[in-house]
């Protein structure tokens, strides 16, 4: 079942008849249902393999009591998960529809809503149905110049080849005319044009593009249907080829009218399809490789006429339910909560149907918002450049660069109870630029992270500077050396001339918080909101 591809992997043989391997419940192991365990079969704390989910038997055999509840746990997990995934991509599915259930394609061409707004001037650009359509590629793109001119250049000056390929007629008219040699000319310089534009919209080479008119499978056809020997000589001039092409290319049209702007837009609509029939329909193909006769030649032409006209999408089409089917359908096939594609777990993205519903809902905050900044210049060749250039970026609060927060009840601001912090604390009380005696007790200590520190390119004095500006004199901030080993801040409520914050009566400081909880706010305040850098 495996080899034919029928159902099932390796992974399932491999749980068969070796080992099942670790069971996953919200994409971690088995966590803790009760005391510090996960079954009361095992002693608290264990954080063994056994213990938090892994299944070492085989199916084959068997799985023992423990390993048998931890894999339903697994196993009920992705039931509800399914359950769940159906109804939410239902709702996202009949939403869609009841948005675009109007949508449909008007018989001047347009796709307009039930109020008559335009929504596109061409159904999907180009006019032409989703059905009707399938993937071609285009021989230009890829072969060098030397190949290219071997495959696709007709050559008039080799006579004795062109007696294998023609008849004696067709010969006449080819030697007897310079015309002829000067429209298989003009034909070339078209060819170069086709693949030079088609080299610009494709830089990467991409061949493949989805086109009307399999011209592959009919000329196929046509070969089969004339019996077509492709060793004998043909009657088809190269000459009536090129104009064949040309006719049938001013008749393949999407947007009709002789206005500049209809004829653009129907240039734009018709390119690759133009580009396709001229290089795949080339004198020297039509001649060397597929020996068309002159009859083929003409129903094909008229079939590939055809063809492209029951190819455009039908007036009254109705596009939208189509687009909302197109959308839903393949939401269902999605997993819900995609624990099994983690992936690099610091790139945490939302993926699968709640990044679905994000989109649709064009959801205000979304879950993980993540921006993708390419470089330019020295920036994207130096790392040290395009980390400045991610500072100068990247929104920095002083959570992000705090390892740990405390709030201390230190009565003495000279002579703290914290250690380590005495120096410091010295140097700032022996030229106090403040009045000591209005010092709260409180103290709030904040202890930075180096490391982010630096990477962030912040300093301690631009910090402090931030909180005096964001609270004035209310705080007194005081803060050590940016090369000492902790990097400590210090800071305290600044109370009124009498000693309470803000002064007042009595009255009214009974409703004042104490300083400790103001602390506390503050603390929490400075943490979410203060903005240390952002980008301008």
């Amino acid at each position: 079942m495996v080899v034919s591809g029928a159902k099932g992997s390796n992974i399932n043989i491999s749980q068969v008849i070796a080992c099942v391997g670790q069971q996953n419940v919200e994409g971690k192991r088995i966590p803790f249902g009760f005391r510090k365990r996960t079954l009361p079969h095992f002693i608290k704390d264990d954080y063994g393999p056994e213990s938090r989910g892994f299944v070492e038997n085989s199916y084959l055999a068997g799985l023992t009591p423990s390993e048998f509840y931890f894999h339903a746990m697994g196993g009920r997990e992705g039931l509800i998960d399914t359950a769940v995934k159906t109804a939410e991509t239902g709702y996202i599915q009949r939403r869609l529809i009841k948005a675009m259930e109007s949508v449909m394609v008007h018989y001047d061409g347009t796709v307009r809503n039930s109020v008559g707004q335009l929504i596109q001037l061409r159904y999907g650009e180009d006019g032409l149905s989703g059905e009707a359509v399938e993937f071609q590629s285009i021989a230009t793109i890829e072969p060098s110049h030397k190949k290219f001119e071997d495959e696709f250049k007709f050559d008039v000056s080799n006579e004795r080849h062109m007696r294998k390929m023609f008849t004696e007629d067709v010969l006449k008219d080819l030697m007897g005319s310079n015309d002829s040699v000067s429209e298989l000319e003009k034909e070339w310089e078209q060819l170069n044009n086709d693949r030079d534009t088609l080299r610009e919209i494709f830089p990467s080479g991409e061949s493949k593009v989805v086109l009307p008119c399999n011209l592959k499978r009919m000329i196929w056809n046509v070969q089969k249907i004339f019996h077509i020997n492709k060793r004998g000589q043909t009657d088809l001039n190269p000459v009536k080829v090129i104009n064949g092409v040309k006719e049938l290319l001013e008749k393949c049209v999407v947007v009709a009218g002789q206005d500049e702007l209809s004829k653009k837009a129907n240039k734009n609509a018709t390119l690759l399809f133009q580009c396709l029939v001229r290089s795949t329909l080339c004198t020297e193909l039509v001649s060397e490789r597929f020996r068309l006769s002159s009859e083929a030649f003409e129903w094909l032409i008229g079939e590939i006429e055809n063809r492209f006209k029951q190819a455009q999408a039908q007036p009254g089409e109705m596009v939208g339910a189509l687009a909302a089917q197109s959308l839903g359908e393949p939401a269902t096939q999605m997993t819900l909560n995609t624990f099994h594609f983690a992936g690099v777990s610091s790139k945490n993205v939302t993926l699968g149907v709640p990044r679905l519903k994000e989109i649709i809902n064009i959801s205000k905050k979304p879950k993980a918002p993540s921006l993708t900044v390419f470089l330019t210049g020295a920036a994207a060749r130096d790392a040290e450049k395009a980390k400045n250039v991610l500072c100068r970026l990247e929104h920095t609060t002083l959570r992000k660069v705090t390892a740990n927060t405390a709030i201390y009840y230190d009565p003495d601001p000279q002579n703290t109870v914290i250690r380590e912090d005495q120096e410091f604390v010295n140097v700032y009380y022996e030229m106090p630029d403040f009045d000591p005696s209005r010092i709260s007790p409180w103290l709030l200590r904040i202890e930075l992270d180096r490391k982010r520190m630096t990477d962030k390119k912040l300093t301690m004095e631009a910090i402090s500077e931030k909180i005096n500006a964001g609270f004035g004199d209310d705080l007194n901030c005081i803060f050590n050396d940016d090369n000492a080993d902790t990097l400590i801040l210090r800071i305290r409520i600044m109370n009124g001339e009498d000693g309470k914050m803000n002064g007042g009566d009595d009255e009214d400081t009974v409703d004042k918080m104490e300083d400790d909880m103001f602390l506390r706010c503050i603390e929490a305040n400075m943490l979410s909101d203060m903005t240390l850098q952002v980008y301008k």
